[in-house]
């Protein structure tokens, strides 16, 4: 019986690191992203004429 619930635990646990890990990952993912687009929306900003669409519609 302590076999079995050392095998249950042992693979709960590093169960647990393994979902831990993804969601770090995730989230460092997610934090780039948001990053990356507020940059590049900056640089739009900074320089409207730079390409992208024309509201006017006159390009």
């Amino acid at each position: 019986m302590d076999d079995l619930l050392h095998k249950l635990v042992s693979g709960a646990l590093a169960g647990g690191l393994i979902v831990l890990a993804g969601a770090l990952g995730t989230a460092a993912r997610r934090r780039r992203a948001a990053r990356e687009e507020a940059a590049a929306q900056a640089r739009r900003d900074a320089h409207p004429d730079a390409g992208g669409s024309d509201p006017t519609g006159l390009r």
